[in-house]
């Protein structure tokens, strides 16, 4: 026992003696990792990505405080002032806690700091490189309107540098403006992907699919089907029964836009049950709402309702894709509809009208998203390289009368030049700016038009309610609730004031001309000329705002009394002229 614990005395002894060596030995190893690490995010020559790679993998791995170690030891050795440093760190960074999951403002953050950074050392390069990791990055955050919008710069600025994007980069932007329903340029950039790696057949599997859907989304179904078949004929070659499966979903769906429902159910029927098998649940579950739609076209309600129903929880279960769960909503209300169920049919309705209403705006949001960023940027790039032609021009400032000569020359040129750029730079905001707006008014047309026929189905349901009540009997109480029932003013005010803002789009100052005309016309005639000004029939007047239709006559000619109207002027054709 003694001689036990004498050796692990010793033992223990030598250990100690050895640690200051150890440690002293990995101190320097580290040092000389991050000296080196420094010189290459601080390289101005060489690749652009020089180090992020390395400091990346350095990071990974690490806890937050080693990971906050590393860092703040590799900005105490750097230079502050080196822009190649601070855009390479600060993206490597941006990377890092994006990798770790986080992706909100601090990574934002990050990212602008990175983009600033580069614009500061004139260098396109590196530019392109922080354009396109912040286009993914905003990508992986479901940023869809700014992801585009970095994507689209570095594409740009790739241009001006003669570098040709990559397969990968082609193909996210196709997905991009797949997902914000630019589907002309969505196949654009798809097929640019396929020129770029035709022989990549997972790729090219992926890229024939997604040309298969904007071209069915645009309703060339025969284009649909060439593309889906090209894909369908690799994903057998390459022996992939998943996206075997996902293709014949999607050449289902084709099918039944076209109403062939005998060939559109099998096909679905089976990317349902495989999908499902492959854990695939939004793919299953959108074919299975196909599915149930085809079962009620064909009468069959009972197993329409179950699926739709099933449907609506496997989607529900891990919400993801909120395109199909408004096809789910959708198919569900029509199913209830058609089985005389109108509270159920009402409840998924409003499911479907809200979750559409918020895709819509989020869509448009994008849309108006991308031309402000565009623009800010352009704005941004301009700045920093006119800042950095200042300095230039102060250091040539104080040198002897010639160089003064020749920077006098020089800024000649570089003035005549920036005219040009701001002249094309205001061209390009023009021509954005009026884009926008054109597609502006035709979402917010898109959205009154939903408005409006939302508002007409609930007055028919309240008339389906009429007819039904019609013939029964109740007491005074029951009487009571009924007749307020039926009295409710479809038109609320919070309906009014949305139907407002819509309308003033799609019929700019149509309420200020109307005070013109008639400077004391109240809240409700305002109402009633604006409905009139849409076509609507006289009970669908009434319906919404909760009167007869013989206060809807009324009303009208209180409204020609208050314009002065003779007998032979036509009131419909007045306001249409407004």
């Amino acid at each position: 026992m003694k001689f036990i614990a004498k050796t692990n005395a010793a033992l223990i002894f030598i250990l100690l003696s050895l640690l200051p060596c150890i440690c002293f030995t990995s101190c320097q190893r580290y040092a000389a990792e991050n000296n080196n690490l420094e010189n290459k995010l601080s390289a101005e020559h060489g690749s652009a990505d020089s180090g992020i790679a390395e400091f990346i993998s350095l990071l990974e791995g690490k806890d937050s405080t080693q990971a906050v170690a590393i860092m703040d030891e590799l900005l105490k050795k750097a230079d502050s002032s080196n822009d190649y440093f601070n855009a390479r760190f600060f993206l490597s960074k941006a990377v890092w806690l994006s990798q770790l999951g986080h992706n909100g403002v601090l990574v934002r953050q990050l990212l602008n700091q990175s983009l600033h950074a580069a614009f500061e050392t004139e260098n396109d390069s590196l530019i392109s490189l922080v354009s396109w990791k912040y286009g993914s990055l905003m990508y992986d955050a479901t940023e869809y309107g700014l992801s585009s919008v970095y994507c689209l710069f570095g594409l740009e600025t790739d241009e001006k540098t003669g570098r040709r994007a990559t397969a990968t980069e082609y193909s996210l932007l196709g997905d991009l403006f797949f997902r914000t329903q630019e589907y002309p340029i969505s196949a654009f950039y798809t097929n640019q992907a396929i020129h770029e790696a035709p022989n990549d057949i997972q790729g090219v599997m992926s890229w024939y699919n997604t040309l298969g859907l904007c071209w069915e989304k645009l309703k060339n179904y025969d284009s649909a089907f060439v593309y889906f078949d090209l894909a369908a004929s690799l994903s057998r070659k390459a022996n992939d029964t998943i996206w075997q499966s996902i293709i014949s979903g999607n050449i289902g769906q084709v099918y039944f836009h076209q109403k062939k429902y005998a060939l559109a159910k099998p096909l679905l029927e089976a990317d349902y049950r495989r999908s499902k098998s492959y854990g695939e649940i939004n793919s299953a579950a959108n074919s299975l709402q196909w599915v149930a739609r085809i079962n009620l076209a064909e009468g069959k309600r009972d197993s329409a309702l179950m699926q739709s129903r099933l449907a609506l929880e496997l989607l529900l279960k891990k919400r993801t894709n909120d395109y199909y769960l408004e096809n789910a909503y959708y198919a569900t209300a029509a199913v209830y509809r058609a089985l005389g169920n109108w509270d159920s049919a009402y409840a998924y309705q409003q499911c479907y009208e809200t979750l559409h209403e918020n895709m819509e705006e989020k869509l448009a949001d994008s849309r108006l998203g991308i031309a402000r960023v565009r623009l800010d940027n352009l704005k941004n790039e301009l700045l920093i390289k006119n800042l950095n032609k200042e300095k230039k021009s102060e250091e040539f400032k104080r040198n002897a009368i010639i160089a003064g000569l020749i920077m006098l020359s020089i800024i000649t040129i570089l003035y005549v030049n920036s005219l040009r750029v701001k002249l094309r730079h205001k061209m390009e905001i023009a021509a954005e700016q009026s884009k926008m707006a054109a597609v502006e008014v035709q979402a917010a047309k898109e959205k009154l038009d939903l408005f409006t026929s939302n508002i007409i189905e609930k007055s028919n349901l309240i008339e389906i309610l009429q007819q039904r009540v019609k013939d029964r009997d109740f007491d005074s109480t029951q009487q009571q609730l009924v007749d307020q029932l039926l009295q409710q003013s479809i038109l609320t005010e919070d309906d009014w004031e949305r139907f407002k803002k819509l309308f003033d789009k799609i019929h700019p100052g149509f309420f200020r001309k109307l005070k013109e005309k008639a400077s004391d016309i109240t809240v409700a005639e305002q109402r009633m000329a604006a409905l009139t000004r849409l076509q609507l029939e006289t009970r669908q007047i009434a319906s919404m705002l909760g009167i007869s239709v013989d206060s809807v006559h009324k009303s009208r000619q209180r409204l020609r009394q208050r314009f002065n109207f003779s007998a032979e002027t036509d009131l419909k054709e007045f306001l249409a002229r407004l």
